[in-house]
């Protein structure tokens, strides 16, 4: 089984997706607007960690402890609710500093009409990638399949990126990840016979 290509970026289109994000905010900010301020913050999270949808809703302020970089993830394993702590890069966590400013509790994520909702953040990754003039099959949860085959490709570590996407079997994430990527098909039949 290859890792199907339609469920995760290549490194062009994270960095087109981060850089069409990123430049937004720079300009709402500027106007006073919070749009895409919100939008960088939701893409640059989903793609840094590779977290659900839902995972990405729960996250409150609290849960962030910015001087040890991770951030206390509410999961589901076998039917039992637990609290994974996650480790994340320094960018990530000055990011994090920068886009709360000065709150200190409540939800990370909030619309103009109180906290969003796993829809609320699938609607804002939807129009974050139609501004990059990206695939529309790209969903939120595809940030969670590009940051696994990603991590994967530069560790070469199942068992980090087991724990990062927080599955209960290493077996579902040698399911889904463990096999070879497109790119990497890609490049062992170029050239082939050169």
């Amino acid at each position: 089984m290859v890792v199907d290509r339609t469920k995760y970026m290549d490194a062009s289109e994270v960095k087109q997706l981060m850089a069409v994000t990123e430049a937004r905010a720079i300009v709402d900010l500027r106007k006073g607007r919070v749009a895409g301020v919100l939008a960088w913050m939701v893409v640059d999270l989903a793609l840094a960690t590779g977290l659900r949808v839902s995972e990405l809703a729960a996250i409150q302020i609290k849960d962030i402890d910015l001087k040890r970089g991770f951030i206390k993830v509410r999961r589901r394993k076998r039917k039992k609710k637990i609290i994974d702590s996650l480790a994340v890069s320094p960018e990530l966590i000055k990011h994090i500093k920068e886009y709360i400013g000065d709150r200190m509790n409540g939800k990370l994520f909030i619309g103009e009409r109180g906290d969003l909702t796993r829809y609320g953040l699938q609607q804002i990754w939807k129009s974050a990638v139609r501004r990059a003039s990206l695939p529309k099959e790209l969903s939120i949860h595809s940030a969670r399949h590009t940051m696994a085959v990603h991590l994967l490709r530069k560790t070469g570590n199942l068992r980090q990126v087991q724990k990062q996407l927080g599955h209960a079997s290493p077996a579902t994430t040698a399911n889904m990840y463990a096999d070879i990527s497109f790119e990497d098909m890609q490049n062992g039949v170029t050239g082939l016979y050169q």
